[in-house]
């Protein structure tokens, strides 16, 4: 059985089948020249000191079939209950996130696509010309990324949903650049959520969206290592955020708020960050801000060292972790902004039915409109159909049941979500 413990609780003789820190993206580096691994048997003191040297690190899981137990701890099923019944309730309808701005309409998600795919296209070919410059030692001028996120701020009072739908394309081989656009998209829409100005909201797109910018003075063999990180090549990595901070700081124009973004968005809640291991409120709120959603990309993003996790099983895992490394309360804001089932997760409704979420409904975040494609039961293809559960919750055989694993069916999200007219 695996359960979770603290660190303070690893003894010699327990077995380690889980660090539990993958929400540091640089997770594959160490205290020591090989990293800690996977797993672990705990053989002496010297091994268990090994653990507690790394500060990041602070609940494990014990294998306590291959190694020793420890009484009174909780099942891996417990936390995975629990962690279910947290985002059951965020989903509650007293839960439900304010609109930004009540007196705008929503467009339909069809009708703003066109133009959020126009948007997506140009800060993708922004961020990567920016990023080209700084490799090559120019200085960035940030007036074409504030007019451009004027665009995106636009579309996003007309329907975030359209946005946030184009951020799930993602390739490994454009990882550098398109995480950057996406921590654009997500940190505009939680910014929106929490009723920003519109001025606001372009100071953050414009930080989010070169907050890694410090990566170009990043050795290019340690940026792209697929394996392990040494202690050498980690403080080099770590730097890129010192460097972000001062390419922004240098721009003429830039706003102390987008600055705040770069410099601050790998700090933890509870002071185990970098640069500065700035602790709670000393963070500010955009530098919380910006962690929690830097770490959902990085983990829903296929890397050449590890595959992305499912956007909820993300947000489960980040809520395992928010207690120590995210602002708890923030946390929370940020599920009810991008969904208890984000966009693209495989849900399973109480009838036996499969299907891909589509959009959130803020005003019932339990109900999403989903792409039905499967029938369980019966262990059928159907005729893909659209429905909005909202209309339909009054019967509990369509309500949300759980959510499956996409890749065990067979089901690639990206194909059945909206998509522009011309890729129709």
């Amino acid at each position: 059985m695996k359960k979770k413990v603290s660190v303070s609780q690893l003894e010699p003789g327990m077995y380690v089948s889980d660090f539990n820190n993958g929400w540091n993206e640089d997770a594959r580096s160490g205290k020591d020249p090989n990293g800690l691994p996977q797993q672990m048997m705990l053989k002496s003191d010297a091994d268990v000191r090994r653990v507690l040297a790394d500060s990041t690190i602070r609940e494990v899981y014990i294998d306590t079939e291959r190694g020793r137990d420890v009484e009174g701890a909780k099942s891996q099923a417990e936390i995975e209950a629990e962690l279910a019944a947290q985002m059951m309730e965020l989903g509650e309808e007293g839960n439900a996130v304010k609109l930004p701005n009540p007196d705008v309409k929503k467009q339909p998600m069809e009708q703003e696509l066109e133009h959020a795919h126009e948007v997506k296209q140009k800060a993708r070919r922004l961020v990567g010309d920016m990023l080209d410059d700084v490799r090559l030692g120019k200085t960035i001028t940030v007036g074409p990324v504030k007019e451009l996120m004027k665009d995106m701020v636009e579309s996003m009072f007309s329907n975030k949903d359209a946005m946030l739908s184009l951020s799930m394309i993602k390739a490994k081989d454009e990882y550098t650049f398109m995480h950057s656009v996406n921590v654009g998209v997500f940190l505009v829409a939680f910014a929106q959520s929490m009723e920003m100005t519109p001025e606001e909201l372009v100071a953050v797109g414009v930080g989010a969206m070169l907050h890694d910018i410090g990566k170009m003075k990043t050795p290019q063999e340690v940026l792209n290592k697929p394996g392990k990180l040494d202690d050498e090549e980690f403080l080099q990595m770590k730097m890129h955020v010192v460097h972000s901070e001062k390419i922004l700081a240098a721009a003429p124009g830039i706003s102390e708020l987008s600055v705040q973004i770069a410099g601050r968005h790998h700090e933890r809640w509870d002071g185990s960050g970098y640069p500065r291991q700035l602790k709670g409120h000393a963070i500010g709120q955009m530098g919380q801000m910006s962690a929690i959603v830097d770490v959902y990309d990085a983990i829903t993003s296929d890397r050449c060292y590890h595959k992305g996790n499912s956007p909820h099983q993300a947000l489960k895992r980040m809520m395992e972790w928010s207690k120590f490394h995210f602002n708890p309360d923030l946390f929370q804001k940020f599920v009810q902004c991008v969904g208890i089932y984000p966009m693209g997760t495989l849900v399973r409704l109480h009838n036996g039915y499969l299907g891909v979420v589509l959009e959130t409904n803020t005003e019932s975040l339990l109900h999403p409109v989903v792409r039905v494609l499967i029938d369980s039961k019966a262990k059928k293809k159907l005729k893909p159909v659209t429905l909005n559960l909202i209309e339909r919750k009054a019967d509990k055989n369509w309500a949300v049941e759980g959510v499956e694993d996409a890749r065990k069916w067979g089901v690639d999200p990206k194909k059945h979500m909206p998509k522009p007219e011309l890729f129709q």
